[in-house]
């Protein structure tokens, strides 16, 4: 792939790496905004990398390649996102790494307003804040639980843990940012030390480079002036469930790397095995998980929450079962990687 040659006084370059593990709809519609930005086309690099070398995939860049802007397709085993985005952010040659999820579509000023930023606060790592995308709000609306997501990401959204820098309301201080759109210079990404490649899974590999990288003084900004949407195709409880589940088997990784920190929190407190001085009531929540985290119990939960659904239960009723269930589903994933 021909590099981006820099130029002086130019707009950086950039390279946006999108890992992706089959889902070539989301990754079409990804790409297809990718290449849209409003930003020169030689100024910016797109870099595929396909956690598990799936031919969907293949034809879905094939497909929108010859628009003006270098798009490569790079293939790996089944490994995880982390190691594929250390292998796009390798490929790379842009002054500035992006790395955009598959599910991700960016404003077209996204990189404009990157360069904003940096402009204004210096050599940082840098996100931009997300909402549904209208067609996943449109879907997300039909059912009780699509309305429990959105309602659980809206709050997620407003509790961010960061504060305004230099007073600034849009532009806040994170301690841990994720990795769905999140801008590094390239060289301060190395320094860093990039993704751990040890998470197996996505999950809690942008909160350990989160750390990492403010551990070497680097200011995590989040950024709401920039915007993209999430077009996140997920639409059931159980594929929601199924996706966290997998997502807290990183967790005990991320907290034996920082026992100082983590080992205290209440997640970790929570769904760890019974330890001395636990107090009797978290002993006995800890059992009673056990319990319901059971294949055959579980199983039996689901179909009770389906049968609520279709007799159309009260959603106050059904946003409860949701959140028990979702305990239950992290608390299995958490457990499953805590014995390995």
């Amino acid at each position: 792939m021909p590099g981006l040659i820099g130029e002086v006084g130019a707009e950086p370059t950039f390279s946006i790496v999108v890992p992706t593990f089959r889902r070539p709809d989301a990754l079409g519609e990804t790409l297809a905004a990718i290449l849209r930005l409003d930003y020169r086309n030689d100024r910016y690099e797109v870099i595929v990398v396909d956690d598990g070398a799936d031919d969907e995939t293949a034809r879905v860049v094939k497909r929108l390649r010859g628009g003006g802007v270098e798009l490569m397709l790079e293939a790996q085993p089944h490994r995880g996102a982390a190691r594929a985005r250390n292998r796009g952010a390798r490929l790379a040659t842009g002054e500035m790494l992006l790395f955009c999820d598959d599910d991700v579509i960016l404003d077209p000023p996204y990189l404009r307003l990157q360069l904003s930023a940096r402009e204004r606060h210096g050599d940082a790592v840098i996100s931009g804040t997300w909402r549904f995308s209208p067609t996943a709000i449109e879907a997300l609306e039909r059912s009780p639980f699509g309305r429990y997501r959105i309602a659980l990401e809206r709050g997620f959204r407003e509790h961010t843990g960061g504060r305004p820098l230099d007073g600034d309301p849009c532009r806040l201080v994170m301690p841990l940012l994720g990795s769905g759109n999140l801008a590094v210079r390239r060289d301060r990404f190395w320094e860093i030390g990039g993704f751990d490649e040890d998470f197996p899974v996505a999950g809690a590999e942008d909160q350990d480079f989160s750390m990492r990288a403010r551990a070497a003084g680097a200011l995590l900004l989040l950024d709401t002036n920039i915007h993209c949407f999430h077009n996140d195709n997920r639409l059931t409880l159980r594929e929601y469930c199924a996706r966290e589940e997998r997502s807290a088997q990183t967790m005990p990784y991320l907290a034996r790397k920082y026992p100082t920190e983590l080992s205290q929190t209440a997640y970790v407190r929570e769904n760890c095995p019974i330890r001395a001085g636990d107090p009797p009531l978290l002993v006995m929540k800890k059992l009673i998980k056990a319990v319901l985290a059971g294949k055959a119990v579980l199983e039996l939960l689901h179909r009770f929450v389906d049968l609520a659904e279709a007799a159309h239960g009260p959603e106050r009723l059904l946003r409860r079962l949701y959140r028990t269930l979702l305990g239950i589903h992290l608390f299995r994933g958490f457990r499953q990687s805590w014995r390995a």
